[in-house]
C-alpha cells in the first residue's frame, strides 16, 4: 500500500519533479508519487503549510547546491524510516581504456582535484617524492631551500633531481608545502617549474614564510603514477589516468571525481533539520554542509564521507550537530567561524581527519562562544583533536565547555597541536572548561633546518596556548603526549585541578608551564593553580612539573608515581608537593581512586558511549516513523 502523508513531502530516485510528492512510492498507474529532486520538495514546502520532507533511500547526484534561505526557516530534511539516503556532490566516471603497466584512463571535461575515489575508497594522488601508504606522515616529502634572496612565501629552491625535468604547470598540477614547524600546509597550483634555477613559483601564497628545511609534494600528474591506488590528472589529452587496486571490478566498484564543494548550504535559515542522511564525495576545500546566519538548525544522525568539511558554521548560533559519522574528511569535521556562538556539539564520531589538508581539527572554532563539545570520539587527526582560537582580530571565545570526548592518535603529521587547544591572545579570561577527556597520543612532527624529521615534537595533551588565560581545566586523563601533558603558555589565572597524566620519557613533563618571551611581559604567567593533580611515570618526581618562569604560581596536593605502577595493582606513590604526602591513592584499571577531597574523575562519561540523553544533549535523530 502506497504512504500518503498530507503533513509530508517525499523524494524518490524513482520519483518525478511533475507528481505531487505527496506518496512515499509511485503509484500503481504510474501518474503520481514522490518528487526527485530535493529542490523541487524545498520549493514545495515553500510554498505550502508542509514543512518535512522524507527521503528515500539510493543515491541522488548533484550538479549544483542545494541552496536554503530564510523561506525554509523550520524545514526539515530526513530520511526515510532506516532508509539510506546518499547525497553525491561527484561526477562518476566511466568508459576507461586500459594503457598497459596497470594504467587506465578516461576522458574528462575538467581537470580532476586531489579529491578521487574508486568503490567510496580515497586514492593517492600522484605526487614526486615516493609515497608509502604504511609511512603516510613521513614518506614522499622532498626538503625545500629557501630562495637566494631569503625565505619566501610564493616560491622556494627545489634540489636537483627532485622535480622531473618534463614536468610542466597545467590546471591539474598542484604543490602542498610545509613550514619547518609544520604548523600549516597549503596547496597551491604551480605557477611555474624552472628548472635551470631549481625554482618553483606558487599561485598563491603560503600562510607560513617556506624556510630551508621545510618540506613539498608536488601532486596530481599521470606522469608521477607509481603504484596502485594513485591517480593523476594528464593534461596533453584531458584524461583521468587511474592505477587501480583492484583492475577487474574498479569501473563496476565506480570511479567518482569530486566536483561540488558544498552539497547543502543554508543563508540565514533558522531552526532547520537535517537528519539521517550521507552526505558524500565533496572537494576538500569546501564543507559539504555549510550554514551561514540563521540559529536553532538541527543536524543529527548523518553520515559524512569522503568530503573536506563535514559541517561548517559561519555565524550560526544556538544550533545542534549530534550523533553524526565523520570519516575520510578532506579537512575537518565541524567547523565554527564569525561568532558562531551558543552551538552543542555532541555524541559525534569523527574519525580519518585531514586525509587532504594537514592544518584543520576535529572540531574547530575561531571566535564562537558559549558552546559546549560533548561526548565526541576523536581519532586519527594530522594536528588538532578540538580547536578554540582566538586571534588579534577581536574574534573572541568565551565560556566554552569541552567535556567528555574522547580523543586519540590526532598531531600526528604536524606540530604544536595535539589533543585539545585553547588560544587566547587577547590575554582576557575566558571562563571556559576543559574536563573529563580522555587524550591518548597526540604525536608531534616537525623538520629541522636540514629537513630531518622531528618525531614526538610539541605534541601537547592539552593546550593553553598564547596567553590563554582563565580557563579550568580538570579531571582529564593524559597519555602518549610529546614535550607536556598539560601546557599553559603565559596565561594567567588558569585552574589545573585532579587531572592524571602518564609520562613516558624523561623530557616530557606531566605539567609545563612557560613565560612567552616575545610577547613580553604581559606574557609572563600569573596566578596560576596547579593544585591535586596526580602522575605516573619512571621519572624523578620533580620531572613531572616544568616550571619556566612561572611567575605567581600556586602547586598543592599534587602526587606522582614512579615506576610503571599504574595498570592493575595498585601503585607505590611518592609525596608530591606540600601537603600531599599523606594523600591515599591506588591505580585500578587505570582510573585513581583519589581520596582526601579530591574529586574522582568522570570516566564512565567520556566519549559517545557515555552519552546519556537529557534535556542538554537531546537525541533527536530518530526518524523511523516511516
Amino acid at each position: 500500500m502506497t504512504t500518503t502523508d498530507q503533513a509530508a513531502f517525499f523524494v524518490s530516485t524513482k520519483g518525478n519533479d511533475s507528481w505531487s510528492g505527496r506518496l512515499a512510492a509511485p503509484n500503481a498507474a504510474g501518474t503520481d508519487g514522490p518528487f526527485a529532486s530535493l529542490e523541487k520538495a524545498r520549493d514545495a514546502m515553500r510554498a505550502g503549510d508542509v514543512d518535512t520532507t522524507y527521503v528515500r533511500g539510493g543515491t541522488y547526484r548533484l550538479d549544483k547546491t542545494l541552496t536554503l534561505d530564510s523561506h525554509d526557516d523550520g524545514h526539515s530534511f530526513l530520511a526515510y524510516g532506516n532508509e539510506t539516503p546518499v547525497l553525491s556532490g561527484g561526477e562518476r566516471v566511466t568508459g576507461f581504456t586500459y594503457e598497459g603497466k596497470g594504467l587506465y584512463s578516461a576522458k574528462l571535461a575538467s581537470a580532476n582535484g586531489l579529491d578521487v575515489s574508486i568503490g567510496g575508497v580515497r586514492q593517492h594522488a600522484a605526487q614526486t617524492g615516493d609515497f608509502d601508504p604504511a609511512e603516510a606522515a613521513t614518506s614522499g616529502w622532498h626538503v625545500l631551500k629557501a630562495n637566494s634572496t631569503g625565505a619566501s612565501k610564493t616560491s622556494f629552491n627545489f634540489s636537483n633531481g627532485d622535480i622531473p625535468a618534463g614536468l610542466k604547470p597545467h590546471d591539474g598540477l598542484v604543490v602542498q608545502t610545509f613550514d619547518t614547524e609544520r604548523l600549516r600546509d597549503d596547496i597551491s597550483h604551480v605557477k611555474s617549474i624552472d628548472q635551470y634555477h631549481h625554482t618553483v613559483t606558487l599561485d598563491d601564497a603560503a600562510s607560513y614564510a617556506l624556510r630551508t628545511g621545510g618540506t613539498y609534494r608536488v601532486m596530481n600528474d599521470a606522469s608521477l603514477i607509481r603504484d596502485a591506488g594513485e591517480f593523476g590528472w594528464r593534461a596533453g589529452d584531458g584524461k583521468l589516468v587511474v592505477k587501480p587496486e583492484h583492475a577487474a571490478s574498479f569501473q563496476s566498484d565506480g570511479v567518482v571525481v569530486a566536483r561540488l564543494g558544498t552539497l547543502i548550504k543554508s543563508n540565514n535559515a533558522s531552526n532547520v533539520s537535517i537528519e539521517g542522511l550521507t552526505f558524500t564525495d565533496t572537494r576538500y576545500d569546501g564543507a559539504a554542509l555549510s550554514m551561514q546566519g540563521g540559529h536553532g538548525n538541527s543536524v543529527g544522525g548523518n553520515h559524512f564521507v569522503n568530503v573536506g568539511t563535514a559541517v561548517s558554521l559561519d555565524g550560526t548560533d544556538n544550533s545542534r550537530i549530534a550523533g553524526n559519522h565523520m570519516e575520510q574528511l578532506g579537512d575537518t569535521g565541524v567547523s565554527m567561524i564569525h561568532a558562531a556562538d551558543g552551538n552543542r556539539i555532541y555524541a559525534n564520531t569523527i574519525e580519518h581527519i585531514g586525509q587532504i589538508t594537514k592544518g584543520g581539527a576535529g572540531i574547530g572554532a575561531v571566535g564562537s562562544s558559549n558552546s559546549m563539545v560533548s561526548n565526541n570520539d576523536i581519532t586519527d587527526a594530522p594536528r588538532y583533536g578540538v580547536s578554540f582560537k582566538e586571534w588579534d582580530d577581536g574574534q573572541l571565545n568565551r565560556n566554552n565547555t569541552v567535556q567528555f570526548n574522547k580523543i586519540h592518535h590526532v598531531g600526528q603529521e604536524t606540530a604544536d597541536g595535539g589533543g585539545i587547544e585553547m588560544l587566547g591572545r587577547s590575554a582576557k579570561d575566558m571562563g571556559s572548561v576543559i574536563r573529563g577527556n580522555e587524550v591518548i597520543d597526540t604525536g608531534g612532527l616537525a623538520t629541522d633546518g636540514k629537513g630531518n624529521w622531528l618525531t614526538d615534537h610539541k605534541g601537547w595533551g592539552i593546550s593553553l596556548d598564547d596567553l590563554t588565560s582563565g580557563v579550568i581545566v580538570r579531571d582529564n586523563f593524559v597519555k602518549g603526549f610529546a614535550w607536556a601533558g598539560i601546557y599553559v603558555h603565559g596565561g594567567d589565572n588558569n585552574l589545573l585541578e585532579n587531572n592524571f597524566g602518564i609520562a613516558s620519557r624523561p623530557e616530557d613533563a606531566f605539567i609545563r608551564l612557560e613565560w612567552v618571551p616575545k610577547a613580553g611581559d604581559e606574557a609572563r604567567p600569573h596566578d596560576n593553580m596547579v593544585i591535586h593533580n596526580l602522575a605516573a611515570g619512571d621519572m624523578p618526581i620533580d620531572q613531572y612539573w616544568k616550571l619556566l618562569s612561572p611567575g605567581r604560581l600556586t602547586m598543592d596536593g599534587n602526587v606522582a608515581a614512579n615506576g610503571r605502577a599504574f595498570g592493575p595493582n595498585d601503585a607505590v606513590f611518592n609525596p608530591g608537593f606540600r601537603d600531599s604526602a599523606h594523600a591515599d591513592y591506588s591505580l585500578k584499571d587505570k582510573a585513581p581512586v583519589l581520596a582526601h577531597g579530591i574529586h574522582d574523575l568522570s570516566w564512565s562519561s567520556m566519549g559517545t558511549d557515555g552519552y546519556h540523553a537529557d534535556s542538554s544533549m537531546a537525541q533527536f535523530w530518530d526518524h523511523a516513523a516511516y
